[in-house]
């Protein structure tokens, strides 16, 4: 089954930068292992979370891609790493502007991970 998403281009960014965490944590978990079948199921992953990167970048996106259930599930994995880091920031920060902007983030992304939500369960 897949879905049609339709983005502004702030939130192909946005998604953009969560899947990119993704991976850097992916790559932090990889090299945390001696194991080597999981370096392979991680270098997979990013291989994937690299090719969604680009489909979601593409300019055809919104014309005639669609998601599967699997890279919707990615994308919102993905949005809740950029959110626990944003969170993490946050807590960092001690200047009103500084947290109103990631605060400001904050609900950015939730409204995305809404949008994302209401694909999934059409």
């Amino acid at each position: 089954m897949s879905s049609y998403l339709c983005l502004t281009d702030y939130e192909k960014n946005l998604i953009d930068s969560a899947l990119l965490i993704l991976m850097q944590k992916n790559i932090q978990y990889s090299n945390q292992s001696t194991e080597d079948f999981i370096h392979q199921h991680y270098q997979n992953f990013n291989l994937t979370l690299f090719e969604l990167c680009a489909k979601i970048k593409s300019p055809d996106f919104d014309k005639n891609m669609s998601l599967s259930s699997k890279e919707i599930k990615s994308i919102k994995k993905g949005l809740n790493s950029l959110y626990t880091l944003i969170s993490q920031k946050t807590l960092k920060k001690k200047e009103a502007s500084q947290k109103d902007h990631y605060k400001n983030y904050k609900l950015q992304i939730i409204e995305l991970e809404k949008k994302i939500g209401v694909i999934q369960m059409a």
